[in-house]
């Protein structure tokens, strides 16, 4: 993803009191969102790559300096969600959930480092719990900025985003794009079949994934529309390889149950709809 800043003719820095802000924190970088909760429009976006990290310390650094120098994060807001993309998170079923076994649940699929933290959210659309960690490190620095954020994982919003479009379309496919991981879910008719993360190292690799899944759940590709966001856009060679092997390939959009209007022709929505469909 490109970076940008793009700022709608209505937005004011005095009324950031009565604006939403949704911040996402991804391996390669940072983008945030601000919604006029009033007119119920995105008013602002922002994108901001890390190029040439250099570890942990200097992810850490580059976060730090894009907070601090960012004067509009400085303001005061209505409320703030904080989305982090990792690829530690699990889903437990809402029967099973139990907050006092939070650590045995992710660490039965996850190593939990010394300094990372355990947090959950309760999907809104199924009965099921994600949990997933964050390093310390990250939650001390978005805490002393934003006291009142919540912390949200971005698989959350994802799968509940995957399943209301499926009220409506019957069987789809939801897949968003990251760097070198994509989350995918497979939904019909308001109901969660399947969601994984995977990893890949290039377009082919990437293909033969969604590919294969098709294949082996043998999905009807003629009769199943699959939703791309993220980091992917039609210029994208994992996109146009993708399109050689299966029909009905569409970008997703803001949905219609979030009441936002998104009027920034210069980036498609499809890059942020993880945060624009947020709660």
């Amino acid at each position: 993803m490109k970076d940008f800043a793009l700022f709608n003719d209505t937005f004011s820095i005095s009324k950031t009191s009565t604006y939403h802000l949704s911040i996402l924190l991804k391996p390669s970088g940072i983008a945030y969102t601000v919604v006029d909760t009033l007119r119920k429009k995105c008013v602002a976006i922002k994108n901001n790559t890390f190029s040439d990290l250099k570890g942990t310390m200097d992810y850490l650094s580059r976060i730090t300096d894009f907070l601090s120098k960012d004067s509009f994060l400085a303001k005061n807001y209505k409320s703030v969600d904080f989305v982090y993309s990792s690829t530690k998170s699990t889903l437990v079923p809402m029967e099973l959930f139990d907050k006092k076994l939070l650590k045995s649940y992710f660490t039965f699929v996850h190593p939990l480092d010394e300094f990372e933290e355990i947090h959950f959210n309760k999907l809104t659309k199924t009965q099921a719990v994600n949990i997933f960690s964050i390093p310390s490190d990250i939650t001390t620095l978005m805490v002393n900025h934003f006291p009142e954020l919540k912390f949200h994982h971005q698989a959350t919003s994802f799968i509940d985003n995957s399943i209301i479009k499926s009220e409506s379309n019957g069987h789809v496919i939801g897949i968003m794009v990251y760097m070198s991981n994509f989350d995918i879910t497979i939904c019909n008719n308001g109901n969660l079949y399947l969601y994984n993360n995977l990893g890949f190292q290039n377009e082919a690799d990437f293909v033969y994934h969604v590919v294969n899944i098709f294949q082996q759940l043998k999905i009807a590709n003629n009769k199943t529309n699959l939703y791309l966001s993220g980091d992917i856009d039609k210029g994208d060679n994992k996109y146009k390889l993708l399109t050689r092997y299966l029909k009905n390939v569409w970008f997703s959009k803001t949905l219609d149950s979030s009441n936002v209007k998104y009027q920034f022709k210069e980036v498609p929505e499809h890059y942020l709809t993880n945060l624009l469909n947020l709660g």
